[in-house]
Protein backbone atom coordinates (compact mmCIF):
# COMPACT_ATOMS: atom_id res chain seq x y z
CA UNK A 1 0.00 0.00 0.00
CA UNK A 2 2.84 2.55 0.74
CA UNK A 3 4.26 1.85 -2.53
CA UNK A 4 1.28 2.56 -4.45
CA UNK A 5 0.83 5.65 -2.45
CA UNK A 6 3.64 7.27 -3.21
CA UNK A 7 3.78 6.00 -7.08
CA UNK A 8 0.14 7.63 -7.03
CA UNK A 9 1.79 10.92 -5.55
CA UNK A 10 4.56 11.01 -7.81
CA UNK A 11 2.02 10.11 -10.56
CA UNK A 12 -0.36 13.26 -9.87
CA UNK A 13 2.96 15.38 -9.23
CA UNK A 14 4.10 14.58 -12.99
CA UNK A 15 0.36 15.07 -14.17
CA UNK A 16 -0.15 18.43 -12.44
CA UNK A 17 3.24 19.57 -14.17
CA UNK A 18 2.13 19.18 -17.44
CA UNK A 19 -0.78 21.68 -16.82
CA UNK A 20 -0.59 25.30 -17.08
CA UNK A 21 -2.24 26.83 -14.37
CA UNK A 22 0.04 28.79 -12.03
CA UNK A 23 0.79 27.58 -8.31
CA UNK A 24 -2.20 28.14 -5.95
CA UNK A 25 -4.91 28.16 -9.19
CA UNK A 26 -6.23 24.73 -8.41
CA UNK A 27 -9.36 24.15 -6.71
CA UNK A 28 -10.34 25.10 -3.76
CA UNK A 29 -11.13 21.22 -1.94
CA UNK A 30 -13.98 21.73 1.22
CA UNK A 31 -14.93 19.30 3.03
CA UNK A 32 -18.01 19.37 4.89
CA UNK A 33 -19.17 17.08 7.88
CA UNK A 34 -20.50 16.47 11.03
CA UNK A 35 -20.05 14.67 14.58
CA UNK A 36 -23.53 13.06 14.73
CA UNK A 37 -26.50 12.99 11.87
CA UNK A 38 -29.40 15.26 12.05
CA UNK A 39 -28.01 18.94 12.00
CA UNK A 40 -28.28 19.54 8.72
CA UNK A 41 -25.10 19.29 7.09
CA UNK A 42 -26.52 18.25 3.58
CA UNK A 43 -29.09 20.90 3.70
CA UNK A 44 -25.81 23.25 4.60
CA UNK A 45 -23.61 21.79 1.62
CA UNK A 46 -26.87 22.50 -0.63
CA UNK A 47 -27.21 25.71 -0.05
CA UNK A 48 -24.29 26.63 0.35
CA UNK A 49 -22.97 25.19 -3.28
CA UNK A 50 -26.06 26.93 -4.59
CA UNK A 51 -24.88 29.89 -2.95
CA UNK A 52 -21.24 30.17 -3.89
CA UNK A 53 -22.47 28.98 -7.76
CA UNK A 54 -24.66 32.34 -7.71
CA UNK A 55 -21.89 34.79 -7.04
CA UNK A 56 -19.58 33.51 -9.88
CA UNK A 57 -17.77 30.37 -8.89
CA UNK A 58 -18.09 27.21 -10.03
CA UNK A 59 -19.20 24.73 -7.69
CA UNK A 60 -18.69 20.65 -7.65
CA UNK A 61 -20.29 18.70 -4.92
CA UNK A 62 -19.17 15.10 -4.56
CA UNK A 63 -21.80 13.21 -2.38
CA UNK A 64 -19.20 11.04 -0.13
CA UNK A 65 -22.18 10.09 2.50
CA UNK A 66 -21.64 6.30 1.68
CA UNK A 67 -24.98 4.26 1.85
CA UNK A 68 -27.03 7.87 2.82
CA UNK A 69 -26.25 9.93 -0.03
CA UNK A 70 -28.63 12.53 -0.13
CA UNK A 71 -27.76 15.37 -2.15
CA UNK A 72 -29.82 14.08 -5.20
CA UNK A 73 -32.58 14.57 -3.21
CA UNK A 74 -32.68 17.42 -1.69
CA UNK A 75 -31.56 19.16 -5.10
CA UNK A 76 -34.65 17.19 -6.49
CA UNK A 77 -32.33 15.31 -9.20
CA UNK A 78 -31.25 11.21 -9.64
CA UNK A 79 -27.60 10.79 -10.86
CA UNK A 80 -27.99 7.36 -12.64
CA UNK A 81 -24.02 6.81 -11.80
CA UNK A 82 -21.22 7.16 -9.26
CA UNK A 83 -17.35 7.67 -9.47
CA UNK A 84 -17.04 4.10 -9.12
CA UNK A 85 -18.18 3.29 -12.57
CA UNK A 86 -15.50 5.54 -14.20
CA UNK A 87 -12.82 3.34 -11.56
CA UNK A 88 -14.23 0.10 -13.52
CA UNK A 89 -14.34 2.13 -16.71
CA UNK A 90 -17.98 1.73 -17.34
CA UNK A 91 -18.54 5.15 -17.58
CA UNK A 92 -16.09 8.33 -18.73
CA UNK A 93 -16.34 10.73 -16.37
CA UNK A 94 -17.97 13.30 -18.18
CA UNK A 95 -20.77 11.32 -17.71
CA UNK A 96 -21.16 10.67 -14.25
CA UNK A 97 -21.16 14.48 -13.59
CA UNK A 98 -25.00 15.64 -13.11
CA UNK A 99 -25.68 19.28 -13.33
CA UNK A 100 -28.25 20.21 -11.03
CA UNK A 101 -30.18 23.48 -10.07
CA UNK A 102 -28.74 26.59 -10.49
CA UNK A 103 -25.45 24.97 -12.69
CA UNK A 104 -23.73 23.32 -9.65
CA UNK A 105 -22.40 19.89 -10.63
CA UNK A 106 -23.10 17.01 -8.81
CA UNK A 107 -20.66 13.53 -8.78
CA UNK A 108 -22.07 10.54 -6.43
CA UNK A 109 -19.34 9.33 -5.12
CA UNK A 110 -20.70 5.67 -3.97
CA UNK A 111 -17.54 3.61 -3.05
CA UNK A 112 -15.09 5.37 -5.66
CA UNK A 113 -12.77 7.58 -3.38
CA UNK A 114 -11.81 4.19 -1.37
CA UNK A 115 -11.79 1.96 -4.46
CA UNK A 116 -8.48 4.41 -5.06
CA UNK A 117 -6.81 2.56 -2.48
CA UNK A 118 -6.99 -1.01 -4.05
CA UNK A 119 -6.20 0.10 -7.99
CA UNK A 120 -3.28 -1.31 -10.17
CA UNK A 121 -0.89 1.51 -11.54
CA UNK A 122 -2.24 1.62 -14.55
CA UNK A 123 -5.51 1.79 -13.32
CA UNK A 124 -4.06 4.65 -11.22
CA UNK A 125 -2.85 6.61 -13.40
CA UNK A 126 -5.90 7.02 -15.64
CA UNK A 127 -8.56 7.19 -12.70
CA UNK A 128 -5.92 10.12 -11.41
CA UNK A 129 -5.62 11.68 -14.78
CA UNK A 130 -9.50 11.80 -14.54
CA UNK A 131 -10.05 13.10 -11.50
CA UNK A 132 -7.64 15.48 -12.07
CA UNK A 133 -9.91 16.89 -14.44
CA UNK A 134 -12.44 17.88 -11.94
CA UNK A 135 -9.74 20.97 -11.10
CA UNK A 136 -10.73 22.48 -14.69
CA UNK A 137 -14.26 22.49 -14.39
CA UNK A 138 -14.62 24.05 -10.46
CA UNK A 139 -13.44 26.69 -8.74
CA UNK A 140 -14.93 24.63 -5.40
CA UNK A 141 -14.89 21.26 -4.87
CA UNK A 142 -17.01 20.26 -1.99
CA UNK A 143 -16.80 16.55 -0.36
CA UNK A 144 -20.17 15.87 1.80
CA UNK A 145 -19.41 13.41 4.32
CA UNK A 146 -21.18 11.13 6.59
CA UNK A 147 -21.61 12.05 10.30
CA UNK A 148 -19.36 10.58 13.02
CA UNK A 149 -15.49 9.36 13.24
CA UNK A 150 -15.98 6.40 10.88
CA UNK A 151 -12.45 5.35 9.18
CA UNK A 152 -13.47 6.32 6.09
CA UNK A 153 -15.11 9.73 6.70
CA UNK A 154 -11.43 10.79 8.49
CA UNK A 155 -10.01 9.65 5.42
CA UNK A 156 -11.21 12.75 3.57
CA UNK A 157 -11.29 14.69 6.27
CA UNK A 158 -7.20 14.63 7.16
CA UNK A 159 -6.99 14.53 2.95
CA UNK A 160 -8.85 17.97 3.02
CA UNK A 161 -6.73 21.08 3.79
CA UNK A 162 -10.14 22.75 4.62
CA UNK A 163 -13.22 21.32 6.67
CA UNK A 164 -15.99 22.79 7.68
CA UNK A 165 -18.09 21.08 10.97
CA UNK A 166 -21.41 21.91 11.50
CA UNK A 167 -23.46 21.51 14.92
CA UNK A 168 -26.51 22.57 16.42
CA UNK A 169 -26.79 24.56 19.91
CA UNK A 170 -28.02 20.60 21.47
CA UNK A 171 -25.82 19.75 24.05
CA UNK A 172 -25.39 15.80 22.02
CA UNK A 173 -24.48 17.61 18.61
CA UNK A 174 -21.55 19.95 20.69
CA UNK A 175 -20.63 16.78 22.36
CA UNK A 176 -20.53 15.38 19.31
CA UNK A 177 -18.68 17.43 17.10
CA UNK A 178 -15.99 18.15 19.99
CA UNK A 179 -15.21 14.53 19.63
CA UNK A 180 -15.22 14.40 16.02
CA UNK A 181 -12.13 17.52 16.32
CA UNK A 182 -10.16 15.57 19.06
CA UNK A 183 -9.92 12.35 17.05
CA UNK A 184 -9.29 14.27 14.05
CA UNK A 185 -5.94 16.35 15.40
CA UNK A 186 -5.28 12.92 17.38
CA UNK A 187 -4.88 11.82 13.73
CA UNK A 188 -2.21 14.41 13.14
CA UNK A 189 -4.19 15.99 10.96
CA UNK A 190 -3.37 19.52 10.44
CA UNK A 191 -7.21 20.55 8.39
CA UNK A 192 -7.84 24.06 9.06
CA UNK A 193 -11.30 23.89 10.50
CA UNK A 194 -14.95 26.52 10.48
CA UNK A 195 -17.15 26.12 12.34
CA UNK A 196 -21.40 26.63 11.23
CA UNK A 197 -23.63 26.58 13.87
CA UNK A 198 -27.16 25.22 12.85
CA UNK A 199 -30.77 25.57 13.77
CA UNK A 200 -30.20 28.23 16.05
CA UNK A 201 -32.94 29.90 17.56
CA UNK A 202 -32.08 33.33 17.62
CA UNK A 203 -28.90 35.42 16.50
CA UNK A 204 -27.72 35.33 20.69
CA UNK A 205 -28.03 31.71 20.66
CA UNK A 206 -26.03 31.07 17.44
CA UNK A 207 -23.15 33.41 18.82
CA UNK A 208 -23.51 32.26 22.70
CA UNK A 209 -22.83 28.64 20.97
CA UNK A 210 -19.97 29.78 18.26
CA UNK A 211 -17.94 31.26 21.36
CA UNK A 212 -18.56 28.59 23.80
CA UNK A 213 -17.43 25.92 21.34
CA UNK A 214 -14.64 27.77 20.07
CA UNK A 215 -13.49 28.69 23.46
CA UNK A 216 -13.35 24.61 24.91
CA UNK A 217 -11.87 23.75 21.80
CA UNK A 218 -9.30 25.87 22.47
CA UNK A 219 -8.44 25.37 26.06
CA UNK A 220 -8.84 21.80 25.96
CA UNK A 221 -7.52 21.00 22.57
CA UNK A 222 -5.39 23.65 22.11
CA UNK A 223 -7.05 24.03 18.48
CA UNK A 224 -8.31 27.01 16.36
CA UNK A 225 -11.43 26.52 14.72
CA UNK A 226 -12.78 29.33 12.52
CA UNK A 227 -16.56 30.88 13.41
CA UNK A 228 -17.50 30.69 9.76
CA UNK A 229 -21.44 31.55 10.48
CA UNK A 230 -24.67 30.10 11.15
CA UNK A 231 -28.45 29.90 10.19
CA UNK A 232 -31.01 29.79 12.56
CA UNK A 233 -34.18 27.90 12.38
CA UNK A 234 -36.70 28.72 9.87
CA UNK A 235 -40.15 26.84 8.67
CA UNK A 236 -38.57 27.54 4.91
CA UNK A 237 -36.00 24.93 5.39
CA UNK A 238 -38.35 21.90 5.62
CA UNK A 239 -40.63 23.09 3.38
CA UNK A 240 -38.21 22.99 0.72
CA UNK A 241 -36.58 19.32 1.60
CA UNK A 242 -40.16 18.17 1.06
CA UNK A 243 -40.28 20.01 -1.92
CA UNK A 244 -36.65 18.93 -3.43
CA UNK A 245 -35.41 22.42 -3.96
CA UNK A 246 -32.93 23.96 -1.88
CA UNK A 247 -34.35 27.09 0.18
CA UNK A 248 -32.11 29.60 -1.75
CA UNK A 249 -33.67 29.17 -4.53
CA UNK A 250 -37.54 28.23 -3.41
CA UNK A 251 -37.28 30.82 -0.85
CA UNK A 252 -34.22 33.60 -1.79
CA UNK A 253 -35.34 36.30 0.72
CA UNK A 254 -36.07 34.00 3.78
CA UNK A 255 -33.71 34.40 7.09
CA UNK A 256 -32.22 30.81 6.21
CA UNK A 257 -31.14 32.09 2.71
CA UNK A 258 -29.74 35.44 4.13
CA UNK A 259 -28.01 33.15 6.59
CA UNK A 260 -26.09 31.24 4.29
CA UNK A 261 -25.37 34.03 1.87
CA UNK A 262 -23.66 35.94 4.47
CA UNK A 263 -21.70 32.63 5.47
CA UNK A 264 -20.74 32.06 1.74
CA UNK A 265 -19.31 36.11 1.59
CA UNK A 266 -17.24 35.01 4.44
CA UNK A 267 -16.12 31.61 3.08
CA UNK A 268 -15.14 33.66 -0.31
CA UNK A 269 -13.34 36.57 1.50
CA UNK A 270 -10.72 34.05 3.36
CA UNK A 271 -7.47 35.32 2.57
CA UNK A 272 -5.55 32.87 0.60
CA UNK A 273 -2.79 32.14 3.19
CA UNK A 274 -5.70 31.46 5.47
CA UNK A 275 -7.40 28.86 3.03
CA UNK A 276 -4.57 27.20 1.94
CA UNK A 277 -5.58 25.66 -1.24
CA UNK A 278 -3.99 22.34 -1.66
CA UNK A 279 -6.30 21.80 -4.66
CA UNK A 280 -7.60 18.54 -5.85
CA UNK A 281 -4.13 17.10 -6.71
CA UNK A 282 -3.13 18.02 -2.62
CA UNK A 283 -6.19 16.35 -1.89
CA UNK A 284 -5.38 13.18 -3.64
CA UNK A 285 -2.21 13.24 -2.71
CA UNK A 286 -3.14 13.04 1.00
CA UNK A 287 -5.63 10.83 0.58
CA UNK A 288 -3.41 7.65 -0.33
CA UNK A 289 -1.10 8.86 1.73
CA UNK A 290 -3.41 7.40 4.67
Amino acid sequence: MTDQASALRQMVQNIKKSRSRQPGDGARVVCITSGKGGVGKTNITVNLALSLQKKGLRVLVVDADFGLANVDVMMGVTPPFDLSHVISREKELQEVIFEGPGGVKIVSGGSGVYELLNLTSSQLSESVEKLLTLEDIADVIIFDTGAGVSSNILKLIEASNEVIVVTTPEPTAIMDAYALIKTVRASGSESNLRLIVNKAENVTEAHNTMNKFIGVVRLYLQTEIEELGFVLTDTVVSKSVRMQRPFVLSFPKSMAAKNIDDITWKFMNLEPEQSSKIGLKGFLSNLLRQ
